[in-house]
């Protein structure tokens, strides 16, 4: 008598291998996508957390530079790395121009003290867009880091802090450290608005970054950091902050 096959039974293994009905492999899918959607978030955060993290010590290891710089150099702040309203400056505390080939980012006053740095000290992770500082660029070329000096005005012939100036007739308006009235409370190294995107922009109506300084009054903290931006302040601690704590002079201005 000839032999019968088996029949087919789902989920029964047959020639070494598992079969699966369409419907079991539509549900194995639905609970992959189900898993992924309750994943990715988390990821997402961590991915951000862990940018904040590098942010953060961005930020401690220029605060450490510019410690060692004023120890250097009797306390007095270096300038102001402004873009049009100083022009740049051997004694600016970044050297970001483009046009100025000769003075590299590596170069900068603050990290030579370092030993070793590069431009990535300079910039935030999580800062991934240079669209619109691209689109302010002129002959000094786009600033493209997240992290400016507080900077405030000549007034009266005295240097309001906390860069010091050297002026267009060369005059040096240096600004020495110990002026700075409660030094826990000014932000001495912001890190700016530097994007219009969704999760980066403060203010849509606000200054994008184009250089090394930094006004209070006018200039804008970001706020990629769960609506909150990192500062260094003049004692070198370094915290996020709601840029709106920015807009306040007695948070930067170092003579209040």
């Amino acid at each position: 008598m000839k032999r019968t096959g088996a029949a087919f039974v789902p989920g029964k293994r047959r020639s070494g291998f598992l079969a699966f009905t369409l419907i079991e492999l539509l549900v194995v899918i639905a609970i992959i996508a189900i898993l992924a959607s309750l994943l990715l978030p988390v990821l997402s955060k961590a991915k951000l957390k862990a940018a904040q993290a590098r942010c953060y010590g961005n930020l401690k290891q220029l605060t450490l530079g510019m410690a060692l710089y004023l120890d250097s150099n009797g306390s007095v702040f270096p300038a102001t790395a402004s873009r049009n309203t100083y022009g740049f400056k051997v004694e600016d505390w970044i050297y970001w121009r483009t046009n100025q080939p000769n003075y590299p980012i590596e170069k900068s006053p603050i990290v030579a003290q370092l030993g070793s740095a590069n431009s990535n000290l300079f910039r935030c992770p999580a800062d991934r867009s240079d669209k619109d500082r691209v689109a302010l660029s002129d002959g000094n070329g786009p600033y493209f880091y997240s992290y400016s000096l507080t900077s405030y005005d000549i007034r009266s012939g005295t240097n309001a802090g906390m860069a010091s100036i050297r002026d267009q007739n060369n005059n040096w308006f240096g600004f020495k450290s110990p002026n700075i009235k409660d030094p826990a409370r000014k932000i001495m190294l912001a890190e700016e608005q530097s994007s219009y995107a969704p999760g980066e922009v403060s203010d849509p109506t606000g200054n994008i970054i184009n250089d090394g300084r930094w006004v209070g009054t006018s200039d804008v903290l970001t706020s990629r950091h769960g609506k909150k931006g990192n500062v260094a302040f003049a004692d070198s601690h370094v915290v996020p902050v709601p840029w709106r704590f920015g807009l306040d002079a007695a948070n930067s201005l170092p003579g209040m």
